[in-house]
């Protein structure tokens, strides 16, 4: 795999994993577990299809079929293992604080 190919798949992946936060939503730290499993499922995905000699949506150096396949499977399954979002309590929200009686 050429460097062009590599940085490639790193803005791919990143760019899969930022989108994964978009939708499924939550903290910063969700943010960071998405993107880290996107970069290595990405990675992966292209070692696996390159053993495998799998060339499905070829871009360059990229196989990019089993590589994107293998960052939704990790990040689908990075999602089930992190569990879900906590709940906000009514305590953190700023419209159900207590009134304070006037004098």
């Amino acid at each position: 795999m050429t460097l062009p190919g590599a940085f490639l798949g790193f803005l791919i992946a990143t760019a899969c994993g930022l989108a994964f936060h978009l939708v499924r939503g939550g903290s910063l730290s969700r943010l960071g577990l998405y993107v880290f499993t996107a970069w290595v499922s990405f990675a992966v995905g292209q070692l696996v299809s390159q053993w495998l000699d799998w060339t499905a949506w070829r871009v360059g150096s990229l196989n990019l079929f089993p590589a994107l396949l293998a960052t939704v499977i990790g990040l689908v399954v990075a999602a089930v293992l992190a569990g879900p979002k906590p709940a906000i309590r009514a305590s953190q929200t700023k419209g159900d604080q207590p009134q304070r009686p006037k004098p």
